[in-house]
C-alpha cells in the first residue's frame, strides 16, 4: 500500500536530519535543538507503523504529544534565532490543550478522525506562533524564508483539516484502520515535504550565518572589533545608498597625540588598551547611521550619514573632551590621553577616499597647531586631491 511505503521512509529521513544536525551541532550549538527536534518527530512517525490494539488511546495521544513537543522545541529554536524571548505559556497552553482533547478525543469519544482535526489544529497553530517570532518583513531574506514556510505548514494543515470533514468516509476511522487508510498516506507525505523542507530551510539559514559571520570577521580590526579599511568601505557604501540625494554625510578623521610615546615609555599592553579604549568611545558617540573603522596604528574615522559640518564638528569636539577626561587604569592613571580631529562634510559625487585625503589635511592642520584640536573645513574636493597625500606629524 502507498502508506506502507512511505512507512519507514518517513522516519528514518526525519531521523537523518536530526543526526546531521547533532554533528553540524559541533560548529553551532543552536543546531542542537533543531536535532531534538527533528529525532522528536522521527520518533512519532516511527511510532505510528506501530499496531495499535483496538480502543487504544495513550499510544495516539502519544505521538500527538511527541509532534506537538518537536513543534513547540522548533518555537524555541525560532525565536533564538530571532533573539526574541519565546512565548512559552502560549506554546504551552497549546501543547497541554490539545495534548487533553486528543485524550479525549481517542478515550471517551473514541474518534480518530476528531483526534486527527485537534492534533493538526495545535500543530498549525504552533507554526503559527512560530511565524510571529520572524514576520513576513524580517530583515534577512532567508528568515522571511522560515516565516512563509512557517505559515504554509499551518496552511497545509489547515487545509487537510477542511478536506477531512469535507470528504465522506466509508468507514468512521479508528486507531486500528489509521495505518492502512488513504488519509494516513496524506499526512505522511505532506508531513515528510514539510519537514525537508523545514530541514533544508533551517540548514540554509545556518549556512548563510556562517557565511555572514565570516565576512563580517573579515571587515572587523581584530583587536578594537571597530570596523577595517575593507569593511568601513562596504559600509559607508551602504550607508550612503540607503540616503537620499539631499542628505548629508560628514566625517571625521582622528589620530592619538604622542601614542608612540605611550608604546615606549608603558609598553604596547598600555597602548592597546588606549586603542581600544578610544575606539570604543567613538563608537558610543556614533549614531545608529553611522559608523567607525580603525585605520591602521592609532588613526581612526567616524562616517556618520544626515550629519552636518557643524554638527560633525560639535561631535567630534565632544569626543575630545570625553577622551581627556577617561581615567585609564595601570601607569596611564595619571597620563592625560589626546586626539587631533579632522572634520568634513561629503561632497554629493564625493569618493569615501577622496573625503578621508580631504580630513587627513585638516588633521595634519589640527597636528601642527598645538594638537588636542578639532579643525574643519568644507574644502573643495579638487582641491584636497590636488594636494596628494598628507604626512601625519606624530
Amino acid at each position: 500500500m502507498q502508506a506502507s511505503i512511505l512507512a519507514w521512509a518517513v522516519p528514518a529521513v526525519f531521523l537523518a536530519f536530526g543526526i546531521g544536525f547533532a554533528v553540524l551541532g559541533r560548529f553551532d550549538r543552536s543546531l542542537h535543538g533543531w536535532s531534538l527536534c527533528f529525532s522528536l518527530v522521527a520518533i512519532g512517525f516511527a511510532s505510528t507503523i506501530l499496531p495499535a490494539a483496538e480502543h487504544a488511546f495513550l499510544k495516539p495521544v502519544f505521538e500527538s504529544m511527541v509532534f506537538l513537543l518537536a513543534l513547540g522545541g522548533a518555537n524555541l529554536a525560532l525565536a533564538a534565532r530571532m533573539g526574541r524571548r519565546p512565548r512559552l505559556g502560549a506554546i504551552a497552553g497549546i501543547i497541554v490543550v490539545t495534548g487533553i482533547l486528543s485524550g479525549l478525543a481517542m478515550g471517551p469519544i473514541g474518534s480518530a478522525t476528531l483526534d486527527i482535526l485537534v492534533v493538526q489544529t495545535g500543530c498549525a497553530l504552533l507554526m503559527l506562533l512560530a511565524a510571529t517570532c520572524m514576520g513576513p518583513r524580517a530583515e534577512r531574506r532567508i528568515d522571511r524564508v522560515l516565516f512563509w514556510l512557517c505559515v504554509m505548514v499551518a496552511a497545509s494543515l489547515g487545509l487537510q483539516n477542511v478536506l477531512l470533514m469535507a470528504l465522506p468516509q466509508d468507514v468512521p476511522l479508528t486507531s486500528l484502520n489509521w495505518r492502512d487508510s488513504q488519509w494516513a498516506f496524506v499526512f505522511q507525505l505532506s508531513g515528510a515535504i514539510s519537514g525537508v523542507a523545514m530541514a533544508f530551510a533551517v540548514l540554509l539559514a545556518i549556512g548563510l550565518d556562517l557565511i555572514e559571520h565570516h565576512r563580517r570577521s573579515s571587515d572587523l580590526d581584530a583587536l578594537t572589533l571597530a570596523l577595517n579599511r575593507r569593511g568601513f568601505e562596504r559600509r559607508v557604501t551602504e550607508l550612503r545608498r540607503g540616503a537620499s540625494s539631499d542628505v548629508t554625510s560628514a566625517l571625521i578623521v582622528a589620530d592619538l597625540d604622542f601614542f608612540k610615546q605611550i608604546n615606549d615609555r608603558y609598553g604596547h599592553e598600555a597602548g592597546d588598551a588606549v586603542i581600544c579604549g578610544f575606539a570604543a568611545l567613538m563608537g558610543e558617540m556614533a549614531k545608529p547611521q553611522g559608523c567607525v573603522c580603525r585605520f591602521g596604528g592609532e588613526e581612526f574615522a567616524l562616517f556618520q550619514r544626515n550629519m552636518r559640518l557643524g554638527e560633525a564638528r560639535d561631535l567630534a569636539n565632544r569626543i575630545r573632551k570625553a577622551l581627556c577626561q577617561v581615567q585609564w587604569p595601570f601607569d596611564l592613571q595619571d597620563r592625560q590621553i589626546t586626539a587631533s580631529f579632522g572634520v568634513v562634510a561629503l561632497e554629493r559625487d564625493e569618493s569615501l577616499w577622496d573625503a578621508v585625503s580631504r580630513a587627513d589635511k585638516l588633521l595634519y592642520i589640527a597636528k601642527s597647531h598645538g594638537r588636542n584640536r578639532v579643525e574643519a573645513d568644507k574644502i573643495a574636493p579638487t582641491l584636497a586631491v590636488a594636494a596628494g597625500p598628507v604626512r601625519r606629524a606624530a
